[in-house]
């Protein structure tokens, strides 16, 4: 961020930052959050795995859709004059609710399969991280239009084809 300022100002080059809230599609890695909760699910819907360990499920996180977030990025090295802007959906949801969300979407109840590691406590409490996209909405049109269901819906979906083989 710092540096892309400090080469804009000084040089002159149409150079743009970006912050970029949680971005989350099928394709993040496995070793994220949001994977580790959609490929558990599919997993556990195949019966290759019983249970999903995670740690705080009260932590509150503005997710959004790689894709959109890509489409910004793309839009705002469009603009006339570069800046600095922040993606973000606006919207917080706790991983609770991601998790609610994606075993839902395999029929199943998260209570029977979903346990407390301590181990993946971070150390600190995490605050709510939500964003203020409203730069970017007013200079060049980002509104998000895929909300946490359909973001869920997809990575679940996505999840099981690949644990079941179909995604070769």
């Amino acid at each position: 961020y710092y540096f892309t300022r400090y080469y804009r100002q000084a040089f002159g080059m149409h150079a743009s930052a970006a912050i970029l809230y949680n971005h989350e599609s099928p394709r993040r890695a496995i070793e994220y959050l949001s994977r580790k909760v959609s490929n558990g699910v599919a997993r556990i819907k195949l019966g290759k795995q019983r249970r999903l360990a995670l740690g705080d499920t009260s932590a509150k996180i503005d997710w959004g859709h790689a894709r959109e977030y890509m489409e910004a990025a793309w839009a705002m090295l469009q603009q006339p004059t570069a800046d600095d802007y922040v993606i973000a959906t606006g919207e917080v949801h706790s991983v609770q609710d991601f998790v609610e969300l994606a075993f839902r979407r395999a029929g199943l109840d998260p209570a029977d399969h979903v346990v407390q590691d301590r181990s993946l406590l971070r150390p600190t409490k995490t605050s709510t991280l939500v964003g203020d996209a409203s730069k970017a909405k007013a200079t060049f049109g980002f509104a998000p239009k895929i909300r946490l269901p359909d973001l869920v819906k997809a990575m679940v979906e996505a999840d099981m084809a690949l644990e079941s083989g179909r995604n070769t």
